[in-house]
């Protein structure tokens, strides 16, 4: 790599010689801490590890990581046979840092810059399509759970000033994808009855970011703890589903028969009967999880006679991410993180993750 390639290489005393993928003045910048993932028969682990910090392309930018967030998948994925083999690569979707240099190419953003990743390297605005969905940070590419980290331009953003980095980590994925739930179908309104599912990621972000909507937030918890965390995160309703398994007709009760304008689905098979029977005339359900599988048909007659909408979220682009930062600067919202372990505790974050113990959020700060 030439050392034109490198925006900030003179500030930063770095150099890039044949061979080498960095080399620097400062030996800490010749290698970084990584977490990849590690083959083990038929499935994956991590492994933290240390190698040297990867080549800086013309579109990519090198960041150095300050917080990664996890997310269910990151659990999942170690479990889950894929067609490539992944071992090596290096994990993780959501985390943000400082720019530190930037590839000859690269305008936008510049070192020194707070960014955050983003869940798809190619989505950076506009309809979703196949290219735009086809790679994933952390999953196709490499990820970001690393002390320095080098990333696609396009799949990285700036951080909303008003957060800190590990606040920020949490944005990517779930935060993105409630948004999403919460804008794409329609703008959710002040008074809109809005019902989420569970005290996770993404539902603890719904219910921040509705309640800031002037939405009245409804949340079904397995957990009476859980349901009174959820009300200090902005939900007037809490509802045990373990207590009252035919929830919806409680949720048509506490609205007066209204029901739901918008259901936020995460349950998936067991769970999308009663959240279209929870709907509002002209009401909609978000389909955005398959905590208990995707098997699950959508019962049809009801979305019929409630004249209601059935529609999938897949996190979102770049441009749906900033809309969100400008939302979350004005209203003074800050991200609910429930565990913050060091970066050589991803075992027992991830041990954190799978128990379900927790509302909100678990980041690791580097």
């Amino acid at each position: 790599m030439a050392k034109h390639h490198l925006a900030w290489v003179a500030a930063l005393g770095l150099w890039c010689g044949a061979g080498s993928a960095m080399a620097s003045a400062d030996p800490t910048l010749q290698t970084t801490r990584k977490i990849v993932f590690e083959k083990v028969d038929q499935a994956y682990r991590y492994k933290l590890t240390e190698g040297p910090v990867a080549a800086l392309g013309d579109h990519q930018v090198l960041v150095h990581m300050r917080a990664v967030a996890l997310n269910r998948g990151d659990w999942e994925t170690l479990t889950t046979a894929t067609a490539a083999d992944m071992s090596g690569r290096i994990a993780g979707s959501d985390g943000a840092g400082d720019v530190v240099a930037v590839g000859r190419a690269v305008r936008e953003f510049h070192p020194a810059d707070k960014v955050t990743s983003l869940y798809f390297r190619h989505w950076t605005e506009g309809l979703p399509d196949a290219a735009k969905l086809s790679e994933v940070t952390g999953q196709d590419v490499d990820g970001v759970f690393g002390d320095y980290v080098v990333l696609d331009d396009t799949a990285v953003a700036r951080m909303p000033p008003s957060l800190t980095y590990t606040e920020a980590a949490t944005l990517p994925t779930t935060w993105l994808t409630a948004w999403s739930a919460l804008t794409s179908w329609r703008q959710v309104r002040a008074g809109d009855v809005v019902l989420v599912q569970g005290t996770g990621g993404v539902s603890s972000a719904a219910i921040q970011l509705g309640a800031a909507m002037g939405a009245r937030m409804m949340v079904t918890s397995s957990s009476d703890a859980k349901l009174l965390q959820a009300k200090a995160l902005g939900a007037q309703d809490g509802i045990n589903y373990r207590t009252t398994p035919e929830w919806s007709k409680e949720v048509l009760k506490a609205t007066e028969a209204h029901g739901a304008d918008l259901v936020i689905d995460l349950g998936g098979t067991k769970t999308l009967e009663q959240s279209v029977k929870s709907l509002a005339y002209r009401g909609g359900v978000a389909i955005v999880g398959g905590l208990t599988g995707y098997g699950g048909a959508v019962p049809a007659e009801p979305l019929l006679i409630k004249m209601a909408t059935a529609y999938g979220v897949y996190v979102g682009s770049r441009a749906d991410y900033y809309q969100m930062s400008r939302f979350l600067a004005k209203h003074g919202i800050h991200p609910a993180v429930n565990h913050v372990y060091r970066f050589e505790q991803i075992d027992e974050a991830i041990a954190q993750l799978k128990s379900g113990d927790f509302v909100g959020k678990v980041v690791l700060e580097l």
